[in-house]
């Protein structure tokens, strides 16, 4: 009869642990939901060792420890291959060991991500990361073989429906710091 509370209050104390810790995510990225960046109408600078254009297909190649700047958005890799429909950029597929994308949010916050492999959907603002995806807000940080980000919302998902047991979505989260000191 004794084993029967202490097992009653191990479900209830993980209960309340998974609930918090799902309570922390959602207010990670409650906070950052309405700070979008407001730096797509920036020019974009874009550094390579070797470009090859492909003016027909609309499509640009850049190779060799390539840099994208776009106001407080950077986006880097060893090749980096940007698509173009009617003289606008629909697609930037970035690869590196790790390719890096950061963002400084309009609250000044920094969004880190990084991965062997990304897509950045520019319409949809949507960020598809594979392969060793880490993607890191304030101390919070995301592990995953995939994780897709919405640059605009800050809406994140990690993992894919497909993945092998082995695959898991690692997160660690940190609470939020209190300014006030204890008096």
């Amino acid at each position: 009869m004794l084993n029967k509370p202490q097992t009653q209050n191990r479900y209830s104390l993980y209960s309340l642990l998974t609930f918090a810790a799902v309570l922390i995510s959602s207010l990670a990225f409650s906070s950052a939901a309405i700070a979008i960046n407001t730096d797509s109408d920036k020019p974009i600078q874009i550094d390579a060792g070797k470009l090859v254009i492909k003016e027909k297909q609309g499509i640009s190649y850049y190779t060799g420890h390539v840099k994208i700047t776009q106001g407080k958005r950077i986006i880097s890799g060893d090749s980096i291959t940007i698509h173009a429909k009617d003289s606008e950029i629909t697609k930037i597929v970035i690869k590196g060991s790790p390719a890096s994308f950061s963002q400084i949010n309009d609250q000044n916050e920094k969004t880190q991500a990084s991965a062997n492999h990304m897509i950045f959907h520019v319409k949809k603002d949507i960020l598809v990361m594979t392969k060793n995806a880490v993607l890191q807000q304030k101390d919070n940080v995301f592990k995953s073989e995939k994780i897709s980000y919405n640059t605009a919302s800050d809406v994140m998902m990690a993992g894919n429906k497909n993945a092998q047991t082995n695959e898991r979505v690692k997160i660690t989260i940190h609470p939020k710091k209190d300014n006030q000191t204890d008096k």
